[in-house]
């Protein structure tokens, strides 16, 4: 079965899949002056956009998707395109908004899995970042097999877990506590590398000492990393890979994202040469400036433009199968569990 903000469903069921959106979060906490002279950024309005392209970090709003009404008409374009599902992967940290999410799933038509977690240190809430780490494990658990806190659903999979390119001791505990609730309720993890370390296999080593394999963990915006040698050092370890795309705005000094043509050239050479490695796709809105409304590409723009792409660049339908409906069905299902938990509930 796969837990929805709707309630489980048959995994049979399951169709094309963004593993990565945010629909209702706050990333505010990230917020940090842009280049001068600027323009009036309380709100992003027609008159900013185009300095927010460059400085997508320097509006607190634009970090805000705050208008469940207007994603719930935004993410029906995936719907029409061909999409059947969504995880949200706002954790705390990233200011999830849970309750909104069944009724964003109603009125869009696409189907919408919650992701529950911690993000870095730095962006938790007080109540959160205080937990012990069996205090965390027994949060998370009881997300994925009870509900998530102030909702009637249960999380259909463990994430965003942050990391940073020192990894220290409190992140690792975080990771242990995700790794061991996951195992035991059969979920898997979204975890977030630092671009700009190479801590994929440390990070991977913590999670499966505590008994979780390779399979269910799922590194998140790896198209921050292209690097062919590291990738290959991640899939041959059993990783899945999450290739993001349509983030392209930039913040001058901090943020340099690649544009779409490199992330397409990088991972269709990839893809055509690893026929072993785990991918899942996803676009990993999370500003504003990403959605239709403010001139962005929308939540459609996977379904609609980059899984076309893929078959175009010669990439086999079943490969593409694989990571838009067969590898999302895979990490959701908990079929394997269902008499632990979901008939006791």
């Amino acid at each position: 079965m796969i837990e929805t903000v709707l309630g489980p469903v048959p995994a049979s069921t399951w169709g094309p899949t963004s593993m990565h959106d945010h629909l209702v979060s706050d990333s505010s906490r990230l917020a940090r002056p842009g280049t001068e002279p600027a323009p009036e950024l309380d709100r992003v309005t027609a008159r900013n956009i185009r300095y927010l392209r460059r400085n997508m970090l320097a509006s607190a709003d634009n970090l805000r998707l705050d208008d469940p009404a207007l994603i719930a008409r935004e993410l029906g374009a995936t719907a029409r395109a061909g999409q059947h599902g969504v995880v949200e992967a706002s954790s705390w940290g990233l200011g999830p908004h849970h309750t909104h999410l069944p009724d964003i799933s109603r009125a869009s038509g696409v189907a919408v899995v919650s992701a529950y977690g911690a993000y870095i240190p730095r962006t938790l809430p007080s109540w959160i970042a205080r937990m012990s780490e069996s205090e965390l494990r027994q949060h998370l658990s009881d997300a994925l097999t009870v509900a998530i806190p102030g909702t009637t659903f249960r999380a259909g999979i463990l994430g965003i877990m942050g990391t940073t390119a020192d990894f220290p001791p409190r992140e690792q505990a975080m990771l242990r506590a995700a790794a061991r609730a996951a195992l035991s309720a059969g979920a898997a993890v979204t975890v977030r590398l630092e671009e700009t370390a190479r801590r994929g296999l440390d990070v991977l080593a913590v999670v499966t000492t505590e008994g979780l394999p390779a399979d269910r963990v799922v590194f998140t915006n790896a198209d921050e990393y292209m690097d062919a040698s590291y990738w290959d050092d991640l899939a041959d370890a059993g990783a899945v890979l999450e290739m993001c795309f349509g983030t392209e705005a930039v913040h001058e000094g901090r943020i340099d994202n690649p544009q779409d043509a490199d992330r397409l050239d990088f991972f269709v050479d990839f893809v055509m040469t690893h026929s072993h490695s785990r991918h899942v796709l996803g676009q990993s809105i999370w500003t504003k400036t990403q959605l239709a409304v403010f001139g962005g590409r929308g939540y459609g723009y996977l379904a609609a433009e980059i899984v076309p792409e893929l078959h175009r660049r010669g990439i086999a339908g079943a490969r593409i199968d694989e990571m838009w409906i067969d590898e999302p069905r895979r990490l959701l299902d908990r079929q394997h569990v269902r008499n632990s938990y979901v008939d006791a509930n």
